[in-house]
């Protein structure tokens, strides 16, 4: 597997991985909007093949948000949410963030357990973000 920066050319394959992974996914205007912010860091993990998973950080000052991250359904489980989690935190590191936050939904279990994984500890709640449920905000100090 290989991780690299999102390019323009990759943004229809990275959709398709979306719209598999999500509910509600992103169209591909919103990645070609995300790439282009100075402030975005945007990845994807391929393999010989195909585009499997991508992740999206924006670094701002002192703080690093994840704004999104999904691995084809095919693929989870082998350890390609890792590797996207481990290219993002050393990313904002190298930004000189010295936090990371994320959001993430009160019943996805398995994000959850990827990111405690990672250090990341639930700091508060914000109630019906999701359409009526939850979402846990999580940090993890960078320094």
């Amino acid at each position: 597997m290989t991780i690299r920066n999102m390019t323009e050319k990759d943004i229809p394959k990275a959709a398709a991985v979306d719209a598999k992974a999500f509910n509600k996914p992103w169209g591909s205007m919103s990645f070609a909007d995300e790439i282009e912010k100075d402030y975005a860091h945007y990845f994807v993990c391929e393999d010989e093949t195909e585009i499997i998973g991508y992740v999206g950080i924006w670094c701002l000052y002192e703080t690093a948000e994840l704004i999104r991250i999904a691995v084809n359904p095919s693929r989870q489980q082998n350890g390609v949410g890792s590797i996207l989690m481990t290219e993002i935190l050393n990313c904002a590191r190298d930004c000189g963030c010295e936090r990371m936050l994320l959001e993430v939904h009160a019943e996805n279990t398995p994000a959850q357990s990827l990111y405690s994984k990672f250090g990341f500890s639930e700091i508060s709640v914000r109630k019906g973000y999701y359409d009526g449920a939850d979402a846990h905000i999580m940090e993890k100090k960078l320094v």
